[in-house]
């Protein structure tokens, strides 16, 4: 609730920071996201796409805080048709680098065809609401380290910050040197990159619609 409470300790913060680090390290669609569009389309887009994802990962701990209890069963067909449509919206994606491709083109930052501010953040958004283990996550680790029944507005903002902060450590831990490599490869290597970030997308989008297909559980659809 929304009230006054006893600041959050250290240890709570820390507990905190390191579970979210965790939880972005994890290999999955995400990590795979994130270095495919550092690869392909430079650090603009993974910043694009982190602020999508982050932007859910704050609204489930939000949901969890406020005594969020939709879990398990009730939740199950919102997750598959989640899943679906996440799985539609990557492939999607990626077909589109294959039509956007421009072999002639001469300049080094012009080869990679970037997409929108609003793509990535969009793929970013679904990508992370479709994943119920990141609300199972908090759902499961948030009561062990504070008492979620007395968290206060500034702990609220405090939380959100620690979790954006833990996310963006570990993708840009990544996501920067395979960003920066792109500057040393051969332009006629580079010409090929959108479609390699074009296949990474079809390929995760595949993957999490074949994880939602044999759903019996909330387990069976997390990646």
């Amino acid at each position: 609730s929304l009230v006054e409470s006893e600041p959050m300790t250290f240890e709570a913060m820390t507990t905190l920071f390191f579970g979210v680090a965790l939880l972005a390290a994890k290999p999955g669609p995400g990590m795979m996201t994130v270095a495919t569009k550092a690869m392909g389309e430079g650090l603009g887009s993974v910043l694009a796409f982190m602020v999508g994802t982050n932007l859910v990962k704050i609204i489930f701990f939000v949901l969890v805080v406020m005594g969020y209890g939709l879990l398990p069963e009730r939740a199950l067909v919102v997750s598959i048709a989640l899943k679906a449509a996440t799985a539609a919206y990557l492939i999607w994606l990626g077909a589109q680098g294959f039509k956007k491709r421009d072999p002639d083109a001469s300049p080094h930052e012009s080869i990679l065809k970037k997409k929108g501010f609003t793509e990535n953040f969009t793929a970013g958004f679904m990508l992370t609401i479709a994943n119920p283990f990141d609300i199972l996550f908090f759902a499961g680790v948030l009561p062990a380290i504070f008492k979620v029944q007395e968290v206060g507005v500034a702990d609220y903002a405090l939380c959100a910050f620690i979790i954006v902060l833990a996310d963006c450590v570990v993708a840009l831990s990544y996501a920067v040197p395979i960003a920066l490599s792109r500057r040393f490869i051969p332009r006629a290597f580079v010409r090929n990159l959108n479609l390699v970030a074009s296949l990474g997308l079809i390929f995760v989008g595949l993957y999490i619609g074949a994880t939602a297909l044999p759903a019996t559980d909330m387990t069976t659809v997390m990646p």
